[in-house]
């Protein structure tokens, strides 16, 4: 007899079905004639009406009134005694009423969710020991089950929901605040390729399987019960990097500086960072096509910002398709990109971005002189034939962080945190004149945070594995 089949789906290489999706969303519409399929972190973002319309997007391009969430078609119990359990099965454009991952006013992580109670069971018991309870418990809570015995792991917990519609479900509306639930959600973070910088919740709600002890002693299933999985994914930069997890401390108390300081974010044609780009177009020929486009950003902060050095805490790339021209021949781009990466987490480049390069310390592109208080990366720009064009904007966030912060120990999450997978990257700037100890635990620390974006227009362009994996024969490269 099964009794219990976890399907739990590694999400970070999935594909999800928008057929799926779709048929979930839309119950009564017919199914599309063509196959429709966003891989990896992609949410499939469809419409009601026609399916030529479906679209695969990042975290920030879901329609208005849906949000970027994880697919797990909620799981329902039967007659029999099998545990049914859903599975995580991609992404999606999660329409307003179905699972909300949020803020409230005071910054506390909250979900919301109204899942089926269905068929009741006959001769089950009731009272309040022995019933049927409908409640959310946290994966590794529900993980402990022992393959073999009948689910027991929803009864004792206290996280309890609340029925509505004469009891056929059951509204859960719950703070990892609440004293009977902040132990239940298992937290997490990701770096994404796509989305950047993501924390991670995980929970079930569910109930346990109806069982008793036979004659023999042995352990029988009269009916089995329900795991539905649930998945909060949340970009932290459109949350302002607020950590879910309420018994999370950042190792310091960052105060952001409220002055105006000197900042520049630029583009040049050259590696010595001498030749700005001047708004002309630029024909790619083997100069180019070997060398690239450098971006610089650089700070001249003073009033107690002086020891801040330059730090780029996320940046991400956008990918817009030309899809025609105006009667004036001025390009037109699609309105939602096609490809959406983030390329840099926490000071490191993403490996996996080649388009994108940076030094491995801290020094100009061509000597090694120290960059303090600026840092600096290159795009890699190849001449070729093909494609119609494309518009690619980049952002950075970016932050003045005192150096001696990064001598000591930071938390994924944190304004100043250098990203594990360039650890060293920031030892050269050490030096006797920037010998201090990093700041004590709890210490207040000053820093300022910097947003700025970028465009890139081509005029032709074939479009590889990445947003800015292109093959290029001529670009515009404009400042927003």
């Amino acid at each position: 007899m099964k009794l219990f089949v976890p399907l739990l789906v590694s999400l970070s290489s999935a594909e999800t079905d928008c057929n799926k999706v779709r048929r979930y969303l839309y119950p009564d519409e017919g199914d599309c004639p063509k196959e429709m399929k966003c891989s990896e972190e992609f949410a499939c973002a469809v419409d009601k009406d026609d399916c030529d319309l479906y679209q695969c997007v990042s975290a920030t391009g879901c329609p208005p009134g849906t949000t970027y969430s994880v697919f797990n078609p909620q799981a329902s119990a039967d007659d029999g005694a099998d545990h049914e359990i859903n599975g995580l099965e991609g992404y999606y454009c999660n329409p307003e009423g179905a699972l909300t991952c949020s803020y409230d006013t005071d910054g506390n992580f909250y979900i919301d969710v109204v899942v089926d109670n269905k068929k009741p069971w006959i001769g089950a018991p009731q009272d309040d020991d022995e019933k049927r309870k409908v409640t959310l418990i946290s994966k590794t809570k529900h993980d402990q089950h022992v393959e073999g015995t009948a689910f027991k792991q929803f009864h004792d917990s206290e996280c309890v929901g609340e029925e509505i519609e004469d009891g056929t479900k059951v509204h859960f509306r719950k703070s990892a605040n609440d004293p009977n639930c902040q132990d239940e959600f298992d937290f997490g973070h990701i770096y994404s390729e796509i989305n950047g910088f993501t924390y991670v919740v995980d929970f079930f709600i569910g109930f346990d399987d109806y069982w008793h002890i036979n004659e023999f002693g042995e352990e029988r299933i009269l009916k089995g019960g329900v795991s539905n999985q649930f998945q909060c994914r949340l970009k932290a930069s459109d949350h302002g990097w607020v950590d879910p997890n309420p018994s999370s401390n950042r190792t310091y108390n960052y105060v952001e500086y409220n002055g105006q300081i000197p900042f520049t974010f630029k583009a040049y044609v050259d590696r010595d960072f001498s030749e700005e780009y001047d708004g002309s177009v630029i024909e790619l020929g083997d100069e180019y096509e070997n060398d690239g486009i450098f971006v610089e950003a650089k700070h001249g902060a003073g009033d107690g910002l002086e020891e801040h050095i330059m730090h780029l805490r996320e940046c991400t790339s956008h990918n817009y398709l030309k899809i025609g021209e105006s009667d004036d021949g001025t390009p037109i781009f699609e309105d939602t990109p096609s490809g959406t990466f983030a390329f840099l987490n926490d000071g490191c480049m993403d490996n996996n971005i080649v388009t994108y390069s940076q030094k491995n310390d801290r020094t100009e592109w061509t000597n090694d002189v120290k960059t303090f208080v600026k840092d600096q990366f290159k795009l890699q720009v190849d001449a070729a034939a093909g494609g119609n064009g494309a518009k690619i904007t980049y952002s950075c966030e970016m932050v003045l962080c005192p150096l001696d912060i990064f001598k000591g120990s930071t938390s994924p999450g944190e304004p100043c945190h250098l990203n594990t997978k360039c650890s060293n990257r920031y030892d050269n700037l050490f030096s006797a004149r920037h010998a201090r100890t990093s700041p004590a635990k709890n210490d207040d620390v000053l820093i300022k945070t910097v947003y700025e974006e970028g465009v890139i227009i081509t005029n032709s362009a074939e479009i590889g594995n990445f947003a800015l994996g292109l093959a290029v024969a001529s670009l515009l490269l404009l400042a927003l």
